[in-house]
């Protein structure tokens, strides 16, 4: 995984935020956010060619949130909770909100930061 894809999965969630389209914003934020912390994995020594959702985030959790303390716990989180969103706006009747989307958006914005400035440039492209 190349940590552009998560800088794009990003901008793309800012794009629909500023056209209103919430659902695709906890999509593409949740995405972001996976494709990130998929990076770190790889970078601490994780990695993996294919992740399952709950794989990935236990193994973000245990590993680089609770034994190396590497990234704060909330980042987890916020993976979690992400998750739910993104079925939620993916798979569910109801619709993401504003303010839901908002949420989410911070929380993409902060790991994928975050997740560059741990890593550096390693495997920016």
């Amino acid at each position: 995984m190349r940590f552009s894809k998560a800088k794009e999965s990003l901008q793309a969630a800012e794009a629909c935020f500023e056209l209103g389209l919430h659902n695709s914003v906890a999509n593409r934020a949740y995405y972001a956010m996976f494709q990130a912390i998929a990076v770190a994995l790889k970078e601490a020594g994780y990695g993996q060619d294919e992740w399952s959702h709950e794989g990935l985030q236990r193994t973000f959790s245990v590993n680089l949130t609770r034994r190396q303390k590497i990234y704060p716990h909330k980042f987890a989180a916020y993976l979690s909770d992400g998750l739910v969103q993104r079925n939620i706006a993916d798979y569910r009747d109801a619709d993401i909100s504003k303010k839901r989307a908002t949420r989410i958006l911070g929380w993409a914005r902060e790991v994928v930061g975050r997740v560059e400035e741990v890593i550096g440039h390693v495997n920016i492209g």
